[in-house]
């Protein structure tokens, strides 16, 4: 049900059942380096998203990221959000 929605909302065949489905595409190593990148620490990073640094932690390392973090991700990594919009 869940996965019919968001193909027809956003027009995005879902191909795996949406408890499967990663929201965030990039590989885990992706966030990490673009944390690093900011030349951030993970409590400050992952703030940001309304994360703790513990759970933060683990996403870099592969566990699956709940949708509204992943959302806010994907919108901060292209750009559409900046930090001043994320009060982290």
């Amino acid at each position: 049900m869940a996965g019919k929605m968001m193909e027809e909302e956003f027009g995005v065949e879902m191909t795996v059942p949406p408890s499967q489905a990663a929201p965030w595409p990039a590989a885990p190593h992706d966030l990490r380096r673009l944390r690093i990148r900011k030349r951030e620490s993970q409590e400050k990073f992952w703030s940001r998203f309304g994360v703790t640094q513990s759970s933060g932690s683990r996403f870099e390392t592969g566990v699956v990221i709940p949708p509204p973090v992943a959302i806010l991700l994907r919108l901060y990594a292209n750009g559409t959000l900046t930090d001043d919009d994320l009060h982290g």
